[in-house]
């Protein structure tokens, strides 16, 4: 009866030792198979996340986003251009549907000036508490207002706040949009009247090639916005558009 019990134990223990040397093996042998070949899969699905940096490698850019939306900013954006003409810098400037249907002299403008145009629905709304119909329709509804006035297609999607959800990510796609956050806020909409604030923390920011930044048309941005594009420029890189990054 002793025996038998030892036996069994030894045979239990041979059987493990043997699945564990197979499973080694086999580790083994996929390894060596797979060494040279790339992964199918990314690491997060970008199809259904924004980007925050730039796709391109070694660019040399950061990218210069202009949310304009709400309205009240409207006054400021011809101070934002000023300072982008004497810098000789393009940028995106991305719009709400309502915004460059109330705006379309100054929308025409951005475009004039060599300035890229971003789609940024069409009301500021909580995108990600929408329905993907809901988004759909927020979306489109821009597309088609943007485009019109502006006789060219627009490539980036930006949501309000950066409010992303399933349902934004769906109709973004399907309409054939790049999807966006950013890296580097500025918040000025909180320190509209503060730009050496904005300046400080954009100092404190890592800003690496590829990166995207986030601004709006405030006093204080219409103040500053030369220093950050000298932030970047002490960086080794070149501020631009989204097409440059992507």
């Amino acid at each position: 009866m002793i025996m038998m019990v030892l036996n069994k134990s030894k045979l239990k223990k041979i059987i493990m030792l043997v699945l564990v040397v197979v499973a080694l093996l086999s580790s083994a042998i996929f390894f060596m198979k797979n060494k040279d070949t790339k992964p199918t899969f990314e690491f997060m699905d970008q199809a259904n996340i924004p980007y925050t940096q730039g796709t391109k490698q070694n660019s040399g850019y950061v990218a210069l986003t202009c949310n304009v939306d709400l309205g009240w900013e409207t006054e400021y954006v011809q101070g934002i251009l000023d300072v982008l003409k004497k810098e000789d810098v393009k940028i995106t400037f991305n719009v709400t549907g309502r915004w460059a249907e109330k705006n379309q002299e100054m929308l025409l403008k951005l475009k004039s000036e060599g300035h890229e145009i971003g789609n940024h629905g069409h009301r500021h709304l909580d995108y990600a508490k929408l329905s993907y119909e809901e988004n759909l329709e927020q979306i489109k509804t821009s597309k088609k207002i943007i485009e019109d006035i502006i006789n060219e297609e627009t490539k980036f999607f930006q949501a309000p706040a950066g409010s992303f959800g399933e349902g934004t990510m769906k109709a973004a796609n399907e309409l054939g949009y790049t999807s966006i956050k950013w890296d580097v806020d500025t918040i000025d909409w909180n320190n509209r009247k503060e730009p050496d604030v904005i300046i400080e923390r954009v100092k404190k920011k890592d800003i690496k090639d590829g990166s995207i930044v986030l601004m709006h048309p405030t006093y204080a941005t219409t103040q500053c916005l030369d220093d950050i594009i000298q932030i970047i420029r002490d960086k080794g890189l070149k501020p631009g558009m989204l097409s440059d990054i992507f």
